[in-house]
């Protein structure tokens, strides 16, 4: 029997410092041609996939987090690329202290007379909660307005924009999706995105002499009504896929 849960695999499993954290990230795919690196070919719906080819619905899923650059229309026989684009814009800021990311489920266990302790079945999962803590060094204007529910108004004092709280949630409070990327030793990211997120923590500083002021500024995913599905929130985690060398 073995002694240990180490196995081949084990060097290339962890994950390695605070990961970055990005708004609105997403995944485009642009025009390529055949035989550049990475390519796919486009088939039609239904089509049965092969590692270089990718149906046309694949191009324009109904997250907030793929899509087409901008100006390409997509076709069948066409070949596109795809990556990440993580820019600054879509950099969330610079972090200290690391981040959290939580994802838990809400379980409900059926009340049964006679039981006293947890029955296999009986366990239903009524809800369920997606946040990231991030603590955030940079501090910018959309960074306080995001933590405080805020709007820019009419400055009363020249050289300076003024912020103040909002009484009600705008849609525009809520990013697109938030989404935590975090290094693995053989160099590939595990991301876990989380569409319409709003922070839920509010706004506290501490500031103190040589430290860094941070904002632990918490982030939760909120289902949307035109997606129809409310019992599960839209969270993804995209784990890459691994060769054995």
């Amino acid at each position: 029997m073995r002694k240990s849960g180490i196995n081949a695999d084990t060097p290339k499993d962890f994950l390695l410092g605070a990961g970055t954290v990005f708004k609105n990230l997403k995944y485009v795919y642009s025009e390529a041609t055949e035989g550049d690196d990475g390519a796919l070919q486009i088939v039609a719906d239904g089509t049965t996939e092969t590692e270089s080819t990718i149906q046309l619905s694949k191009l324009t899923p109904s997250v907030s987090f793929v899509g087409l650059a901008t100006g390409f229309t997509a076709a069948v026989g066409d070949y596109v690329k795809g990556e990440w684009a993580d820019t600054d814009e879509n950099v969330l800021g610079a972090t200290s202290g690391g981040n959290k990311l939580s994802i838990t489920s809400e379980l409900t266990d059926i009340e049964i007379d006679g039981a006293t302790v947890r029955i296999k079945g009986l366990t239903q999962k009524t809800g369920e909660v997606g946040s990231l803590e991030v603590n955030l060094a940079q501090h910018t204007i959309e960074s306080i307005k995001r933590s405080i529910v805020g709007k820019e108004v009419d400055s009363v004092i020249k050289g300076y924009t003024q912020i103040q709280t909002k009484s009600l949630i705008e849609l525009s409070d809520y990013l697109d999706n938030i989404a935590y990327v975090g290094n693995m030793t053989d160099g590939t990211d595990v991301i876990v995105i989380m569409e319409n997120a709003i922070c839920t923590s509010g706004f506290e500083l501490e500031g103190k002499n040589k430290e860094t002021s941070v904002v632990a500024t918490t982030f939760e995913a909120s289902a949307d009504f035109d997606s129809g599905v409310y019992d599960a929130l839209p969270i993804y985690i995209f784990y890459p896929n691994k060769t054995t060398v």
